[in-house]
């Protein structure tokens, strides 16, 4: 085994690692940029190293990771589950330098990283695959004559990468060409490869996927199935093991088809295949992608099997044979996992940010948060939207999804807005008790605003006018001018709530605050932001003139001028925000008059950034 690793990643990835290795007593380095010098991997793993960037690329960079490695005296450097480890070239540099790379072959991350090749293999292993259109440096053109006889809808899909980023569903022909210019960017921002390719869409389909495991002796197995069909805009959202679709049967079948596809590329150390299922039919299948790493929700595999999948790669790395590290195979039990996301389920999802004003998780039985946010932490746009990720354990799906719908209601996080209150309507929901849905299910499932009740607004009154949180609101502005001295104001999505003061130590709630912001939390009626002033009506108030930017981060297009006219819809300004782009689009016909953005700018939430007036 190895006396010193290299942990190439930062946040939750990092600690996760550095956990197993600390258990394993093995030495970890980590590594960090400038920016994340405060950040909690740094304080948690014992011997770090400086990374130079100048906008968080220092986490990429092949040459600093690889010289820090040698100069802490690290034997392996385990790549986490990011970019670096689906980078071939990363794990070839890494045994050019005498290190040993804990993943897959240089060869083998090449062969399945890119999917037109994925896809190529799987055909050639007799796997099948999706069909769809797909050729090397394929350009917008010739995408679009090839996909002219092909039947919609269609999903286009971004070659080097995944994780939900650069793909777009086209409903007709239109709707194609208007995706794939976005996609391109997209792609070309979070992957550095702007090539697509275009596969048919499955309306009624089941994401699953098989968790394999291979040695250096041409041994290899899988660990079962992971189901990951609630996803929104191709990126999970709630994970759990085993299906509840699955039969034996079908398990065995496309278990097979897994490891039938390992063999073919000699793959080595642990590995994720990806499938398609008809929601209506499970015995057809389809190969859709391999990730040749860990994967963000590896946590359910761990606590079906009992098995410490980091562990698992550590000691395939150093050569042990697979009987060794794991002899036998036993699925216990259900787990389920919720990844929890800055992002405003009231706001069409859009990405969130700001500084974590608390943050506590729920200390429960059968249940592990991995996050690596903390009181004080800025939430930015720079990086995935995801703050942390919570998985339970039960002997059944019904104890398991129980026990993370109490674990969610018990987590306080406050400061910056967030998916927790949505992913607990989730969990109650009829279809996802009774396991009936498909990937397309999260697309249609909303949330109603709800009205605060009297609990809610009886608990902000107490704790706002408690002398714990320093003096009444009233003495800096809380109390609106005219109003009487014994009531409390503020705006709960939009609205203004005038509240008579209630002051109940008794009942004890979380709460945070800042100038502006007012957050409580309570297990039994979840999150509530009360704002000073009515800005998140004047964002989304579509009679304003002013059109303002719905979340914080970078202009890439810009599709407006002063004088021009705008009808209803047409797009004026594309917002990327954590390796995601959004359009903003006009509310109503008219006149642009003031277009006070350009390509490249960096835009807050609610930032004036287009006028329209009315043509008269």
């Amino acid at each position: 085994m190895f006396a010193k690793v290299l942990i190439a990643n930062r946040g939750e990835v990092a600690i996760r690692i550095n956990t197993t290795l600390e258990r394993l007593g093995i030495e970890g380095v980590g590594v960090y940029t400038h920016r994340d010098r405060n950040s909690l991997h740094v304080q948690q793993i014992a011997h770090s190293l400086v990374l130079q960037d100048s906008d968080q690329t220092g986490y990429l960079d092949v040459a600093q990771i690889i010289m820090a490695a040698k100069s802490s005296g690290a034997e392996a450097i385990h790549p986490g589950y990011g970019f670096l480890a689906e980078n071939a070239d990363f794990a070839a540099a890494c045994k050019d330098a005498g290190l040993i790379f804990i993943g897959p072959t240089a060869r083998a991350i090449a062969a399945m990283g890119e999917k037109i090749s994925a896809r190529a293999f799987a055909e050639k292993a007799g796997v099948p695959v999706v069909p769809g259109i797909s050729g090397p440096q394929m350009s917008d053109a010739e995408l679009l004559e090839a996909c002219r006889d092909l039947q919609f809808p269609l999903l286009v899909k971004p070659s080097a990468g995944g994780g939900g980023k650069g793909l777009h569903l086209a409903h007709n022909f239109a709707e194609l060409t208007d995706v794939l210019p976005t996609a391109r960017r997209e792609a070309k921002a979070a992957f550095g490869d702007d090539t697509l390719f275009v596969e048919k869409y499955l309306t009624h389909a089941r994401h699953i996927e098989f968790q394999v495991v291979a040695d250096h002796f041409g041994e290899s197995l899988h660990l079962g199935e992971r189901e990951c069909s609630l996803q929104r805009r191709h990126q999970k959202v709630v994970e759990e093991a085993p299906s509840t679709l699955l039969t034996a049967e079908h398990r065995a079948n496309m278990g097979a088809a897994a490891l039938q596809l390992t063999s073919a590329i000699d793959y080595q150390n642990l590995g994720t295949i990806e499938f398609l299922v008809d929601a209506e039919a499970p015995e057809i299948f389809y190969f859709m992608e391999m990730n040749t790493r860990l994967q963000v929700e590896h946590r359910v595999t761990e606590m079906i099997t009992g098995l410490d999948l980091v562990e698992c790669q550590l000691r395939l790395a150093a050569g042990e044979r697979l009987e060794a590290v794991i002899p036998t195979v036993r699925l216990n039990g259900h787990a389920i996992e919720a990844r929890i996301y800055a992002e405003d389920p009231l706001q069409q999802f859009l990405p969130t940010g700001g500084v974590i004003g608390r943050f506590t998780p729920p200390d429960l039985p059968h249940t592990i948060t991995d996050s690596a946010i903390s009181d004080g932490a800025t939430v930015t746009s720079s990086f995935d939207p995801m703050l942390a990720k919570m998985s339970s354990w039960g002997p059944d799906r019904t104890t398991a999804l129980l026990r993370l719908r109490e674990a969610l209601s018990q987590t306080v996080l406050l400061g910056v807005t967030t998916n927790i209150d949505f992913l607990i309507h989730l969990l109650d929901s009829s279809p996802v008790q009774q396991s009936d849905y498909d990937t397309g299910f999260l697309e249609k499932f909303q949330i109603e605003k709800i009205i605060p009740s009297y609990e809610v607004l009886k608990a902000f009154s107490s704790v706002a006018t408690s002398t714990s949180v320093n003096g009444p609101w009233g003495a800096d502005g809380w109390r609106l001018a005219g109003m009487p001295a014994a009531t409390v104001s503020g705006y709960i999505d939009g609205e203004r709530y005038d509240i008579p003061v209630v002051f109940d130590p008794s009942f004890a709630v979380d709460y945070y605050r800042n100038d502006a912001e007012f957050w409580i939390h309570h297990p039994s009626f979840g999150t509530w932001l009360i704002k000073k002033s009515d800005d998140r009506r004047r964002i989304g108030d579509k009679h304003s003139n002013e059109i303002m930017s719905p979340m914080p981060g970078v202009v890439v297009a810009v599709h407006a001028a002063i004088g021009d006219q705008v009808s209803i819809g047409d797009p004026l300004i594309v917002i990327e925000a954590m390796k995601m782009e959004h359009i903003v689009r006009a509310k109503h016909a008219g006149q642009i008059t003031q277009c006070l953005v350009a390509v490249g700018g960096n835009v807050r939430a609610g930032q004036f950034l287009i006028e329209v007036v009315d043509n008269v």
